[in-house]
């Protein structure tokens, strides 16, 4: 009987949560600064899907814990992804999800790859960018194979 309570107990909290998730952030449970910085959403609010509502309310609390340096390289981003075009934006959706998707350790990859890359003169990025950007899909591909291989032989660091 009493397993029987602590399950209902349960489960009706996780129905509440469920539904707090669906029914999203109302307008007013939001802080002064949260609605100041959401302010162009304010007449829509109540029409947003909840997940885009949450999206929002994290991306303001992330917003009003930047340092103005932060702020500044936020809003310079985000304009540069405005003015790609759609079909840009979109391919970086995909990558993005793709990226999400991976293991961990793939993941781990791909970073300090990235970041290896970061620290090479500007001058080095560009002629790396140059030389993949001529290659045909093939080669891309057999660089891409050889990579792999390299990585899952014992030993051999990639």
């Amino acid at each position: 009987m009493k397993a029987r309570f602590v399950v209902t107990i349960a489960v009706l909290l996780l129905a509440g949560l469920a539904a707090a998730d669906e029914a999203g952030v109302a307008w007013d449970t939001l802080s002064e600064e949260q609605q100041s910085v959401l302010q162009s959403f304010a007449d829509d609010w109540a029409g947003l899907p909840a997940e885009r509502q949450q999206r929002l309310a994290t991306g303001a609390d992330r917003w009003l814990n930047m340092s103005p340096n932060q702020r500044k390289g936020a809003q310079t981003r985000f304009q540069e992804w405005r003015r790609l075009a759609p079909a840009d934006r979109d391919r970086i959706r995909e990558n993005y999800q793709r990226f999400q998707g991976l293991p961990p350790d793939e993941k781990q990859r791909i970073l300090e790859n990235y970041r290896k890359f970061r620290q090479l003169q500007q001058e080095r990025r560009q002629q790396l960018r140059d030389r993949y950007r001529e290659m045909t899909p093939e080669q891309r591909d057999r660089l891409r194979d050889r990579l792999m291989d390299r990585r899952s032989k014992p030993g051999r660091r990639g």
